[in-house]
């Protein structure tokens, strides 16, 4: 009780009929009178100032009762006030959780980023915002079916956000299971206390195939004339608004591809088979923050063949020793070219053709090389080096496109039918070096051919040195034999 004044009352809602507080009345008041927000519910006794409650307040329907409390005399007139009285509602937690909607339809991508939401829940509870009667908290109850120790979903207990976690980022399979059916949860009392009030919903979710998927090997013929950039390929990204970019799997001087915002893959120059045959590299989207939002996609680039090589003779001139007592089909010898194409394929087929023998003598046939090979052969005669000790072949080359001539030139040596003879019987050492003249073997005296058939000489101390003191190397060029001192 006390007298009367401003007053602020703080009253739980519910409760029915009960009393808030008696006012005293001071001469010449006798009665008191109350007006404002009383909704029927609020009132007070006049003869003793009692302020009542006729029913129960509802924080709910309103939150803060506003009143004028006066005392009059006996002839009714104003004695004090009016005075404001407020009564303020106090929340209880007499209001469950409601979902805004009982059933829920979601789509999820294959291979979807760990904790990305492709969806959310809410629900709303009627109770004072500022209480923990409304704070809410959400959790997955159950999960059909649920093949795995740990679920493939997740939600966040505070946003209602849904995403895969990261056993179903790694798990999902449309092919394997499409739909999911979870049975969600929300608590106010932010789920801390047993009485709390709960609601459910259904999330009826289903898995599409991932659209971020690397595309087949790409094959890129070398030296296009297209002009460039040239489209070659497109990657799709789960998530909207990424921003698509490019990453180098290996250092080179400049990546010739490119990737605009719609994903579209691009080439941006010709390029060479013959400098790079292949490229890696990764397409990968971003948020706006610069963070990985799909896993890299390995991106394989294979550049094709096209003859644009000719043939090259391996030497500007392949020189062959025939004997003169070689027999007819023997091989005498092959032609080596290369072909920079692509190796094993029609680009880089070579073929062998003899256009020119001279001299043509005793015939113009004396030599036959194999199509495909290069191999060099005596189709049927010995050669003569009376008639003719030199022979130059002029030899086409060719691949499908371009041909090349190669110089072949073959020298007839005769056959091993003399024995050396030294010019001297006794060679006098005076140091550790010597120069030993021969006498040459006379089926080469009018042209020495060293390290060849049998006008190449070996020398060899018989007698004389039992202690291997004594070496003789011959001169490859000369076929002269120099003594020097074994070490």
């Amino acid at each position: 009780t006390g007298p009367l004044t401003d007053m602020n009352f703080s009253v739980p809602e519910g409760g029915g009929v009960r009393f808030i507080y008696q006012f005293t009345s001071e001469p010449p008041a006798v009665s008191f009178r109350a007006t404002g927000e009383k909704d029927g519910i609020i009132d007070i006794v006049p003869r003793t100032g009692i302020l009542y409650l006729s029913g129960s307040l509802d924080w709910e329907t309103k939150a803060v009762h506003r009143l004028q409390v006066e005392s009059l005399d006996e002839k009714g007139n104003i004695v004090k006030g009016p005075y404001t009285v407020t009564i303020h509602v106090e929340d209880i937690n007499d209001n469950p959780p409601e979902f805004d909607q009982t059933k829920y339809t979601g789509v999820v991508r294959q291979n979807s980023r760990p904790g990305k939401p492709f969806m959310y829940v809410h629900a709303t509870d009627r109770d004072d915002p500022t209480t923990p009667h409304a704070q809410l908290m959400y959790s997955i109850l159950h999960h059909f079916p649920n093949p795995y120790t740990e679920m493939l979903f997740q939600i966040d207990s505070v946003t209602g956000a849904i995403s895969p976690s990261k056993t179903g980022s790694y798990y999902l399979d449309p092919q394997k299971q499409d739909t999911f059916t979870l049975v969600v949860t929300v608590k106010d009392m932010a789920g801390t206390t047993t009485n709390a009030f709960t609601s459910s919903a259904d999330v009826i979710i289903t898995v599409k195939e991932s659209l971020w998927k690397a595309p087949p090997t790409i094959r890129i013929q070398e030296n296009s004339t297209q002009v460039h950039p040239v489209n070659i390929s497109q990657v799709h990204s789960n998530e909207p608004d990424v921003i698509y970019d490019l990453l180098e799997k290996e250092k080179l001087p400049r990546l010739p591809f490119s990737i605009d915002q719609n994903g579209v893959i691009y080439v941006t120059e010709p390029l060479d088979r013959e400098e790079k045959d292949a490229y890696a590299f990764f397409a990968v989207t971003k948020d706006n923050t610069g963070e990985l939002v799909d896993k890299p996609l390995h991106i394989h680039v294979i550049v094709e063949d096209i003859n644009d090589n000719p043939p090259v003779c391996q030497q500007a001139l392949t020189v062959i020793e025939v004997q003169e007592n070689e027999g007819g089909g023997s091989n005498i010898g092959t032609l080596f070219a290369t072909d920079m194409d692509e190796k094993d394929t029609l680009n880089s087929r070579l073929q062998f053709k003899i256009k020119s023998q001279v001299p043509a003598v005793p015939a113009d046939n004396l030599f036959f090389i194999q199509q495909d090979t290069g191999t060099l052969q005596l189709p049927s005669r010995s050669l003569n080096k009376r008639i003719a000790s030199n022979y130059s072949l002029k030899v086409l080359v060719t691949d499908a496109v371009f041909e090349t001539i190669c110089d072949v030139q073959i020298h007839v040596i005769d056959i091993n039918d003399q024995i050396p003879i030294f010019e001297k019987s006794d060679v006098s050492i005076s140091n550790t070096i010597f120069d030993v003249p021969i006498i040459f073997d006379k089926n080469v005296c009018l042209s020495i051919h060293s390290m060849t058939g049998s006008s190449y000489i070996i020398y060899q101390v018989k007698e004389g040195d039992p202690n291997n003191t004594f070496i003789i190397e011959t001169d490859p060029e000369t076929n002269r034999g120099f003594v020097k001192i074994n070490k």
